[in-house]
């Protein structure tokens, strides 16, 4: 028994927005109705699995999967999703009917569900609807490697970026707002490691570099720092500062002719100066299409033994009692 994950998505997926939730109607698309597992089902049958008898709920779901050849890779524990994988939410023994919930997913993060929240069979972020049904107990299935019954790998995968970032998915915007402006503050230095710098000269002389991605960012940047070398530094001859590839997508702001301890203080001064400004659509909050809040951290990102530091560091501080953020909503992500 041959199984081709890729036939039973190219059927189902005809049917977002296009169809009607329902779990009393035929739950399996042929009236133009369905349901999650129904659509599971249908997704199984079209990819080659065997007639169960019935369409199975979230709960006997679990028994055709193992005899259809899939193995439990996860059990409310993080996993790397991947396509084909079938997860169902709820407790085993607990989550029939609407207490459970059911879907396919189409790579690393988006998964299909017909879903009774749209009344509809949708295309959606797996971890994000997770979090907004309450992080309810989950199982996760992945088709075994045995010859014939191997899923038919993604012909598209997804790329990896090789940065490491930080991700708060669904918190209020308040929450939001203070997160941001509290890693912000707490890893500009790392964040910004490479947009603010010092560089040593052939003449021994050290020359602050910052880079700037936009015109406004430029702009500020070169306003602030004239003004604090002014006040740290104020003999310091403000001839010396140039703007390098002023007309590129990248502008560099150059404080040329520092000595080491002036470079020293600049650098780590201007990098927390600097912060609210290098890396706004870095480390940032936005609204989403929940009417909830999701954060990203990004700049220059963490290398892969810190970065998992960094996550648990945030994670504690999204403990504090003004935020008071679950840290189910908080996770590692490439880019």
């Amino acid at each position: 028994m041959a199984i081709n994950i890729e036939t039973g998505l190219a059927v189902v997926q005809k049917f977002v927005n296009n169809c009607y939730y329902s779990m009393y109607g035929s739950r399996y698309y042929t009236d133009g109705t369905c349901d999650c597992s129904g659509s599971v089902y249908r997704i199984l049958r079209e990819s080659g699995g065997f007639n169960y008898g019935y369409i199975p709920s979230t709960e006997t779901l679990h028994d055709y999967l193992l005899k259809l050849g899939y193995e439990k890779i996860a059990e409310n524990t993080d996993f790397p999703m991947q396509r084909g994988d079938v997860i169902i939410w709820g407790r085993k023994g607990y989550s029939a009917g609407a207490a459970g919930h059911t879907g396919v997913a189409l790579d690393n993060q988006n998964w299909i569900e017909c879903t009774g929240w749209k009344m509809t069979t949708i295309i959606s972020n797996h971890d994000q609807r997770w979090v907004m049904a309450g992080c309810p107990y989950f199982y996760a299935y992945r088709l075994k490697n045995q010859g014939g019954n191997t899923a038919k790998p993604n012909p598209t995968p997804q790329p990896i970026g090789k940065k490491n970032g930080i991700a708060i998915d669904n918190v209020s915007k308040d929450q939001a707002v203070k997160m941001v402006q509290r890693i912000q503050t707490r890893y500009a230095w790392t964040l910004l490691r490479d947009q603010v710098k010092r560089v040593l000269q052939p003449n021994k002389v050290y020359t602050l570099v910052i880079s700037c991605d936009s015109k406004w960012k430029y702009e500020n940047a070169v306003n602030r720092l004239k003004q604090e070398l002014k006040s740290y530094y104020p003999t310091y001859m403000q001839q010396n500062i140039a703007i390098v590839d002023g007309d590129k997508p990248i502008i560099k702001i150059e404080a040329r002719n520092l000595t080491d301890a002036q470079s020293k203080k600049m650098e780590d001064h201007m990098r927390s100066f600097l912060k609210d400004v290098l890396l706004d659509k870095q480390t940032y909050a936005e609204k989403n299409s929940y009417g909830t809040y999701d954060v990203r951290v990004k700049g220059e990102g963490f290398n892969d033994h810190d970065a998992l530091i960094v996550l648990n560091e945030i994670k504690t501080m999204g403990k504090a009692k003004d935020v008071n953020i679950n840290p189910s909503h908080i996770k590692g992500f490439k880019y």
